[in-house]
């Protein structure tokens, strides 16, 4: 069981701990049964033991007491820590993931491997300690029944041997069932954020909003019918294990009187302990649709960790950079034969962007046009080394970039992507990048929007073209040799376009930032020094903008 051995393999003292106590519980549960057994067959000479066995009674219960409060109290604490450690280790798999091999592995994997699957497992934390308890009373009022009768004791070791079989292969029923159900949650998820993501555009088309409508509509139903025929495997193995013990029942109060003399007593005994098997044995069966669920989340995130592990492998093989060292520096950056090729999707005719050779020198400022789909963001993620290329080099100062020094070459980059995502914390700025955070809200005219509190913003809830100031401020403040900027003016209002072309670009170049910027402005393509124009992933003009605005071959 995937959900036992996750568990395990971080097994600590104090999980051992709950065990234990959960053992105890159960014996104490399994003492109550034979003490009120003891007490109630006590014959008329034998009645000044019945202090005795009231007293041991009062201890079996306080014991029970104790150590059932110590499990369901420290049981779901323990789990949770043993959650955070999981949860930990995935991060830090996802840490070294390269972002081609996280884009593979997909967001709602991702996402849903972090937070529904573990919330699940977390979830079942009580009712694997009561399991524990429930399973060690099983056992021990089980073999109460050997000291009571023989007979019964076989036949009920029969019951449960034909009963654990019949349940193994119906688990593999309802561990499919849930299989088929959790693919059916997740596309309904894709398809709901679909319709999020695409609200605007929705809106806009009444058909698209009826045919979206329609899809969510069917991958609902679709989540529903596997929900309902894994629910309904776990109602047939209620069913089951319900007329399991009544069979087991009826053979104890019917058949072994006639295999074996026996007397009432013994009978009623052997009765009793059936009888008092039925709690724990429900307990068992209601913990079933929790604990598979649990099961196949745990699947779910052993499978995920192994994904990432392996997707992981070139990451790990990277040397970080310390994070007080200062930021790097360079001369010139070469592109030779640079290639990246996506194979999904159309395996016959896949996009390729490159071969690139390209040279970058400090201090320039490169303006990069094409059309969409022409591969200019692909190139920017290779320019970054975010994509690391298929085929081809990448040398800084005459020297051969290797995979585990990418570290630092990374640290000249500072960038605003076309998809970017805005902390509202400032993340990995020292006290002196901090200072000048409210200069640059200022200068970016969004006093009256947010201001810094702590090392993070009040507020980021602001407009596409307020976020992407807000965004083009923390890039300023890393203090990197290089600015990537992907179409950053397109969300601006026309004042704030020439402010960037006119103000900002000038104003960064005078401090020596080197900046990279995709643009489709071409009335201010004067203000760069080079221009490099891309069609279908390949460079298919580079020229130098002399200062009257004359282009040049690079």
């Amino acid at each position: 069981m995937e959900l036992l051995q996750l568990l395990r393999t971080e097994a600590v003292p104090g999980l051992r701990r709950i065990l234990a106590m959960a053992t105890v519980a159960g014996l104490s549960n399994a003492a109550v049964l034979a003490l009120i057994n003891i007490a109630a067959n006590l014959k008329q000479e034998e009645r000044s033991d019945i202090v005795t066995l009231g007293a041991l009674f009062i201890l079996v219960v306080a014991a029970y007491t104790v150590s059932q409060s110590f499990v369901m109290s420290s049981t779901a604490q323990e789990v949770e820590r043993i959650i955070h450690r999981i949860r930990c280790r995935l991060v830090e798999e996802l840490r070294t993931c390269e972002l081609d091999g996280m884009e593979k592995v997909g967001r709602t994997t991702i996402f849903n491997g972090l937070s529904k699957e573990i919330q699940t497992i977390a979830q079942s934390g009580n009712m694997l300690g009561m399991l524990v308890q429930d399973g060690v009373l099983l056992i021990f009022a089980t073999l109460y029944l050997i000291l009571v009768s023989l007979p019964a004791f076989v036949l009920t070791m029969i019951f449960t041997a034909v009963a654990t079989w019949l349940y193994l292969a119906r688990m593999a029923r309802i561990n499919a069932a849930i299989q088929e159900a959790k693919v059916a949650e997740y596309r309904l998820h894709d398809l709901l954020g679909g319709v999020l993501d695409g609200f605007k555009e929705i809106k806009l088309n009444s058909r698209r909003s009826a045919e979206s409508t329609d899809d969510v509509v069917r991958a609902s139903l679709n989540a529903a019918d596997e929900r309902t025929k894994a629910q309904s495997e776990f109602g047939r193995t209620f069913v089951f294990t319900q007329n399991v013990f009544f069979l087991l029942l009826g053979t104890v109060v019917f058949l072994v009187p006639m295999l074996s003399e026996i007397t009432s007593d013994s009978l009623v005994k052997a009765t009793a302990a059936v009888l008092f098997l039925f709690a724990p044995l429900s307990a068992v069966v209601s913990s079933i649709p929790v604990l598979a669920s649990a099961n196949a989340s745990a699947n779910a995130i052993t499978d995920l960790e192994r994904l990432l592990h392996k997707t992981g492998e070139d990451g790990r093989r990277i040397v970080s950079r310390p994070a007080s060292a200062a930021p790097a520096t360079f001369r010139e950056i070469e592109l030779r034969d640079v290639t990246f090729r996506f194979d999904e999707g159309n395996a016959d005719c896949p996009f390729q962007v490159g071969p690139i050779n390209l040279k970058l020198r400090a201090g320039e400022t490169v303006f990069i046009s094409g059309g969409n789909g022409s591969g200019k963001s692909t190139f920017m993620r290779l320019l970054t080394s975010l994509y690391w290329p298929q085929r081809g080099m990448i040398q800084v100062d005459g020297q051969l970039l290797e995979r585990e020094d990418v570290d630092g070459y990374r640290a000249l980059f500072s960038a605003v992507f076309s998809d970017y995502h805005l902390f509202k914390r400032l993340y990995g700025l020292d006290e002196e990048a901090l200072e000048q955070a409210q200069t640059l809200i200022e200068e970016f005219e969004l006093s009256d929007k947010t201001t810094l509190i702590g090392n993070g913003f009040s507020t980021v809830d602001l407009s596409a073209g307020q976020r992407k100031r807000l965004a083009l401020i923390v890039a300023i403040m890393e203090r990197r040799p290089i600015c990537v900027l992907d179409e950053w003016a397109a969300d601006q209002d026309p004042y704030f376009r020439r402010k960037f072309y006119d103000d900002v670009i000038p104003k960064m170049k005078a401090e020596g930032t080197t900046i990279i910027c995709v643009t489709h402005d071409d009335r201010y393509f004067g203000l760069a020094d080079r221009r490099i124009h891309l069609e279908e992933g390949r460079i298919v003009m580079d020229t130098r903008v002399a200062a009257n605005g004359e282009t040049a071959n690079a």
